[in-house]
């Protein structure tokens, strides 16, 4: 069991502002992975941390070729296979 609720679209106690957090997010990515569910938790807190990551990941002065180097490197160095 979580200790963290997993949120779903389909659970009658979702909060609308969640609701709209995973379709958001659904829109983007054509799919909700299991770690946003549980940031909808906290919807607003949620969709400032996506907005950020949008920004960092998409408004740099790297270019695509260059940014996608810099996450590749840092997940490497950090051992994350994912």
């Amino acid at each position: 069991m979580a200790r963290i609720p997993v949120v779903r679209e389909d659970d009658p106690a979702t909060s609308p502002e969640a609701r709209e957090f995973l379709s958001r997010v659904e829109g983007g990515l054509g799919e909700v992975f299991n770690s946003v569910r549980l940031l909808a938790n906290h919807p607003q807190q949620a969709n400032a941390l996506i907005d950020f990551v949008r920004s960092v990941r998409h408004h740099n002065s790297l270019g695509p070729t260059l940014t996608e180097l810099a996450y590749t490197t840092a997940s490497a160095v950090n051992r994350c296979h994912y």
